[in-house]
Order: structure tokens, then C-alpha cells, then sequence
């Protein structure tokens, strides 16, 4: 017999697969745990016990909701609430108000609509789609001053132009309401209804090419770089130039001397018309509004062939996808035109104005190696566009080194064939997370300097198991500690702990006591410190189906001590009191009828109680508690307890443990048991022993730090293992485990 006291000084990994029990050589396993529910791995080693929620109130009629962060500034945050039909907001726990009731926006999305949004901000603007409708902009102008409107877009987008040279189209007139006929074949359809439209000449036969030292009179014609000037000046005014001089006009509106001396120049139009289409009267005739002036070779004559219907509409689709990327505004994934995406020009997110100039916008059609394989998402990360597609991933970036993102510089790739799941990625660091098209994997685009290029790294792997929950969404909090937060079908939280400057990679589960997480955001929170998360949760109180929006308390402070031990917050739905004068009896609890709690407080802990008519009462009065509920399932658990041996492995040795050393850290109260296991049989629990620094165990008002010897004795048997829970809401921290293990042989 052998005994030893392996030590496991770090939990940074968390809850690691079950395929990973064996691999004691890895890692992850070294710094793993085979459970971690209800408590979070920390980059610094130990594991400390999750958050609990505060109950912020009710979602609009108890209906599904998503929640949306909006941050005009740090100290300026906000969350949207959009329902069925309608957005509310949020501010730092409380809900804006408009007189006495809350602000409503009625918006123009069904709940099927608000689960497929996409969005960007910039500034005080939000650019939303959902596949189904024009881009809308919703615009913030004070807190309760909200509007949403259908985005209007400069110059385009538009589909290809027509190369049919028997396909003509002639207008009625070049500015003003206008009618458009079409001969030689059908063109107009009803779908075009609301749309840009744009006819360009194709044959100048009135209209000549500017030309240098070149007489011209007055209200007469040039065109100069696709644009058409009138020369202004009076020819009964003596002196007045005549001739064009050996400078040409290069302005876009208003009249301009091209040269001191100069004749003067009008602008009059470019060689394009745009018009928005307002009824179709047949394939051959449309009515439409004039945005841009026709130039007049379309209204006379046989008018052009090479025009262009919008490739935003009614009768193609709408764009699915957005991002913000190199100061341009991108779309992408029409049902018309599903692998293509759409770019505004630099710094003017509406303007779709095709052009040659690297500041233009421009559209680029990815072509799929199988199967139509449309885009789902698109995300800016620091080395290029992310382009998420059904069965890849695509990459585009400037191939010109020190160039901005453009029609001349873009360059796509494909950078793997893993399939996304249709939920928009988080950028962290400047590299997409995302979830993988099966919902089992979380992966990030990570850049490799050696070769140049982005590729898809797992992060999932060493707890690949959670994701048999099938993840729904991910979001991303940076402060006080990086934590990817994913929601699960399942209906609990996943935390993903990410610091790769240290190599640390934690997962753990979060159940919610009960509820079901339908929703998740992240802001800042109020003074722009530590980010605030919020969540839409599902939970039957009194037999109805309320849906609560609950925010995760603070945790940090209590680990670093800026926070007093009665102020930690681990129930869940729960209302935080601090009476001006130490009571008893707390109300507001009225979305708690009929259900037990816990209430942590300055006095220690009471409980449980049932809440009746919005209320509990304590057996003594207090001067601070935290009141909701609590479910016995938060739970760690170590992986098998190994001993040291001579010969070899100790796999297959029956092992024992009697003594263990606990580290903990500003811990009131905690329990420990042993698990024994072996091949084909249940498991044996042994009984929880019930630890606090205090003298009698139930005064739970002091967090002790330091070394405690639960003295919990594990039979023999082939796999041992120790179990942590917590006592009631009491915080727990545990730094470093140290177990005296014994084994056979």
C-alpha cells in the first residue's frame, strides 16, 4: 500500500468531457473537473460559486422577448426589450418611462422576425434586418424618444444590368413623377413596387464629350466622367465667355467657373438616372418618382437598354445579414441572391452608389463550390470580414497591404468547410466565436502569423459534451472577467471562462432555479464599470407562465473584498432590501407568491419561507437582505482521485482517501462528500459534512479564508472522487484541493 497527496492547485478548465476522464496526461484534464454546475472556474485557479439573478420585472405580457444591448457611451447604456409588435427600454434595472406607463415603440416584426434579427450600431443608430423586410433604422433621440423607419438608400443596390440591346426602356420625363415604357420584351414586375430603378445611356447623340478651347452656347450641353454640365452664362451679356477653356468641370451640383474667366458651368445630371418604382402597370409600364435627374437622351429617342431593377425588394428579398467593416456598412444573403454581399461607401453607410473609386461601394458574389450554401452571418473581426455561411466559412479582406477594404482590393476565401449555426458570432479579441451548423461546437476564427491566414480552432473540445444541449446564442462579458455566456436548448446558461493570454479555457454550467433561459444580453453597467447581463427567463410561479427579466448579480467584489460578505447575492429571481431602519417584514416579492426562498442577510440566513401576499417575515429584524430562490443542484466534482505509485499506473488499484486539505477563500459555509465508484455499479455517496469557520454552523454572517480539514473518509473502491455543494446562499470559494489517497497493492 501507497500513499500520497496529490495536490490539484488549479480548476481554471472546469468541467471537462467524460472522454477526457482517462487523459491524465492532458492539461485540461490536470486543471479539470468531471462536474462544475452552479459555480464558475477562475483564471487565477480556484472555483467560486455562480451569481444569482435580480428580478427587474416582467417582459411585456409575459411574451418571448429578445433582448438587444444599445450603448451610446460608456456611461449611457441601454436594453432594447423587443416583443411581438413592440420594444421597450431598459435602463440599469428599470424600465423607461413615458408619464406613467412604460415607452413603447411599435416596430414591424412578429416574434418569428425578432428570432431572426441581425443588427449593428453606430452612434445613436441601430441598422436591423431579418430577411423578410427593408433594413430598418431605429434612431435614438432621448431616452423615451425612440423611431423606426425602412433604411433609404443612396444609389442603389442593384441587380446586373440588363445586356439585352433589344430590351429598351424610355421615360416620360427627366425629373418629378415619370412614366417608364419598355419595348422589345417584358421588364416591370409587381415586386418592384418600392424599389430603385436606373436607366444609363448608352448612346449620346445629343450630348457631346467636353472638349478644351471649344465655343459653345449658352444653355448648351458637354459631359465630362459620366457627368452632364449646361453652360450657365448669358450670351446677350457682352463679354460673356464662350469658350470651354482647358479646364473641365468636375463638381456634382450647383454651377461652378471651371477657370477665373471661365464660362460656368451647371451640373445637370450623371449618365444614370435613378427613379423609385411606385406602381407597375404591366410588364411593359411602371409609374416611378425621380431621385436622381434622367439625363435627357432617355427621355427622347429610343431610350436605353442598359438598365438595372434593385436587388433589394419585394420581388428578390431582403438581406439577412449585417455588419460594420473598414467604416462601410455591408449586407449579404438575399433569398434572390444568397451568397452575395452588398457594401456601402466609406463613412456613408446608405449610399450604395456603384463606382471604380476604392471609397465607392460595391457587391461581390461568392461563387459556391456545392449547393446554393447561403450566408447566415457576418462578423468584422481584426483580420478581415467573417463570412458565415450553411456549410463553410469564408474570409474576405484587403489583399493590398496598407488599402482599405474595396472593390479593387477585396479578396475572398475559404478558410473551412465547418457549417455556422445561424447566431450571430461575439469578436472578443477581434476574432469571431462562433457556433458551429450542428449547435454542438463553439469555435474562433484565430489568425495564424506563419501563415498568414485565418482558420477555425475548437474551443469546445475539452468539453465537448455540453454541447449534446444543442447551444442557441452566444454573448460576450469583458468585465470584471471575460466570460462567453451561451444559452441552451436545454434552457440553462453555459459559461465559457476565455483568457488566452494565460492559457486558460473553463467551462461550467449554470442552472437558473428553476427557470428557463429563453435570452441573453450584455452592457455596460451604470458608471461604465463592470458589464451587466441580462437575461429573459422562463419560470411557472403559481401555476402561470411568466417570463422575468433577471440581471446576474456582481460576484468580483466578494473575491476581492471590496464587497462584504452580506451582500452576496447566489438566489435567483431575488429582490435586494436595505430598509432605512433594520426590518422583518419584506414586501415586493409579489412575483414570488406561493414559492419557497432563501433570505441572505446581515444576521446570516432564514429560511426557507413561503411567500404569501407579496411578502415573507423574518424571525428578527435586519438591515440588509437578498430574497428569492434557491435549488439544491449546484455541484462540483473533482475527477478520480489518483494516487501516486512505484510501479506504474495506479489505474485498476482500489484507492482510499481519509484526510483532505481545502483551501477556501472568504467562504461562510460549504459541504463535501466522498463518491465511490465502480465498473457496473451505482455510485455511493457518503454523507455531506457540513463546514463554517464559525462555531455553530448555522451563523453564517463571517467569510473565513484558509486551510480546513473536512476529514471525509472514501472507502475502497477503483474510482474515488469528492463532491462540494453550497450551504444555502451562503458564497463559497475553494483555491486548491490536497486529498491524502491511499492505494492497494
Amino acid at each position: 500500500m501507497t500513499r500520497s497527496a496529490p495536490t490539484q492547485r488549479s480548476f481554471s478548465s472546469g468541467e471537462v468531457s467524460p472522454l477526457l476522464a482517462g487523459r491524465t496526461d492532458y492539461q485540461r484534464h490536470q486543471t479539470g473537473l468531471a462536474t462544475c454546475r452552479g459555480f464558475l472556474p477562475l483564471v487565477e485557479g480556484g472555483f467560486t460559486r455562480a451569481p444569482g439573478t435580480s428580478y427587474l420585472g416582467r417582459t411585456r405580457g409575459d411574451a418571448a422577448a429578445v433582448l438587444v444591448a444599445f450603448e451610446f457611451s460608456a456611461e449611457d447604456a441601454v436594453t432594447l426589450e423587443f416583443t411581438a409588435g413592440y420594444m421597450r427600454v431598459w435602463r440599469y434595472g428599470s424600465l423607461v418611462m413615458d408619464g406613467a406607463s412604460p415607452f413603447e415603440l411599435v416596430i414591424p416584426y412578429d416574434l418569428a422576425a425578432i428570432r431572426r434579427l441581425k443588427y449593428v450600431q453606430s452612434a445613436d443608430v441601430i441598422f436591423l434586418v431579418d430577411g423578410e423586410r427593408p433594413p430598418q433604422k431605429l434612431s435614438r433621440f432621448a431616452l423615451d424618444n425612440w423611431t423606426i423607419a425602412a433604411t433609404v438608400f443612396d444609389g442603389g443596390p442593384f441587380r446586373a444590368w440588363n445586356l439585352d440591346e433589344d430590351i429598351t426602356i424610355v421615360a416620360s420625363a427627366a425629373t418629378g413623377t415619370v412614366t417608364l415604357t419598355a419595348s422589345g420584351g417584358d421588364v416591370f414586375l409587381a415586386g418592384y413596387v418600392g424599389g430603385l430603378f436606373a436607366l444609363r445611356v448608352d448612346n449620346w447623340d445629343d450630348t457631346p464629350i467636353w472638349t478644351g478651347n471649344t465655343t459653345i452656347a449658352t444653355n448648351a450641353q458637354m459631359r465630362y466622367d459620366g457627368r452632364v454640365y449646361r453652360r450657365s452664362d448669358d450670351d446677350s451679356v457682352s463679354g460673356a465667355p464662350t469658350s470651354t477653356g482647358v479646364n473641365a468641370p468636375v463638381h456634382t451640383s450647383g454651377r461652378q467657373l471651371s477657370e477665373k474667366g471661365g464660362i460656368t458651368w451647371e451640373f445637370v445630371s450623371t449618365d444614370t438616372g435613378l427613379m423609385r418604382i411606385t406602381a407597375v402597370a404591366s410588364a411593359t409600364s411602371a409609374t416611378a418618382v425621380v431621385v436622381d435627374r434622367i439625363p435627357g437622351e432617355l427621355v427622347t429617342g429610343d431610350g436605353a437598354w442598359t438598365w438595372a431593377a434593385a436587388a433589394w425588394s419585394a420581388e428578390y428579398g431582403w438581406p439577412a445579414a449585417i455588419a460594420l467593416h473598414d467604416q462601410r456598412l455591408v449586407f449579404a444573403a438575399t433569398p434572390g441572391e444568397p451568397r452575395t454581399i452588398w457594401a456601402s461607401a466609406i463613412g456613408a453607410f446608405q449610399d450604395f452608389t456603384l463606382g471604380t473609386d476604392a471609397d465607392l461601394a460595391f457587391a461581390y458574389t461568392i461563387a459556391a463550390k456545392r449547393g446554393i450554401n447561403r450566408i447566415l452571418w457576418l462578423e468584422s473581426g481584426a483580420k478581415g470580414l467573417a463570412i458565415g455561411a450553411l456549410g463553410e466559412l469564408q474570409a474576405a479582406r484587403s489583399t493590398v497591404q496598407g488599402e482599405g477594404f474595396s472593390a479593387t482590393t477585396a479578396g475572398f476565401d475559404v478558410v473551412s468547410s465547418v457549417g455556422v449555426y445561424d447566431a450571430q458570432p461575439v469578436s472578443p479579441d477581434g476574432y469571431p466565436i462562433f457556433i458551429s451548423r450542428d449547435r454542438g461546437r463553439i469555435l474562433e476564427l484565430k489568425y495564424s502569423l506563419t501563415e498568414d491566414k485565418v482558420s477555425p480552432r475548437e474551443l469546445s473540445m475539452p468539453a465537448r459534451h455540453l454541447g449534446a444541449g444543442k447551444f442557441a446564442g452566444i454573448v460576450w462579458q469583458s468585465a470584471p472577467v471575460r466570460i462567453g455566456w451561451l444559452w441552451r436548448e436545454t434552457g440553462d446558461l453555459v459559461a465559457m471562462i476565455y483568457e488566452p493570454d494565460e492559457d486558460v479555457l473553463g467551462w461550467a454550467t449554470m442552472p437558473v432555479a428553476g427557470g428557463v433561459v429563453e435570452n441573453v444580453s450584455v452592457s455596460a453597467a451604470a458608471g461604465g464599470g463592470d458589464d451587466a447581463v441580462t437575461l429573459v427567463v422562463a419560470r411557472t410561479i403559481g401555476g402561470e407562465a411568466r417570463r422575468h427579466v433577471e440581471q446576474m448579480a456582481p460576484f468580483w467584489g466578494l473575491l476581492t473584498g471590496a464587497t462584504d460578505i452580506a451582500e452576496a447575492e447566489h438566489l435567483y429571481a431575488a429582490v435586494v432590501a436595505t430598509p432605512a431602519a433594520p426590518a422583518a417584514t419584506f414586501s415586493g416579492l409579489d412575483h414570488l407568491n406561493g414559492q419557497a426562498v432563501l433570505a441572505w442577510t446581515d444576521l446570516g440566513q432564514f429560511g426557507p419561507l413561503t411567500v404569501a401576499g407579496g411578502s415573507i417575515t423574518l424571525s428578527q429584524p435586519v438591515s440588509r437582505a437578498v430574497i428569492g430562490l434557491h435549488l439544491d443542484e449546484q455541484r462540483v466534482r473533482t475527477l478520480p482521485l489518483y494516487a501516486a505509485v512505484r510501479d506504474g499506473d495506479p489505474m485498476g488499484r482500489k484507492v482510499q482517501t481519509r484526510r483532505q486539505g481545502v483551501y477556501l477563500n472568504d467562504t461562510a459555509a460549504y459541504r463535501i462528500r466522498g463518491v465511490q465508484k465502480e465498473w457496473g455499479k451505482p455510485e455511493v455517496m457518503t454523507d455531506w459534512r457540513t463546514r463554517s469557520g464559525a462555531d455553530v454552523p448555522g451563523d453564517l454572517t463571517v467569510g473565513y479564508s484558509g486551510v480546513d480539514d473536512p476529514n471525509v473518509a472514501i472507502g475502497w473502491s477503483l474510482t474515488n472522487a469528492l463532491e462540494f455543494a453550497p450551504v444555502g446562499a451562503a458564497p463559497m470559494t475553494v483555491l486548491s484541493l490536497t486529498p491524502i489517497v491511499e492505494a492497494s497493492g
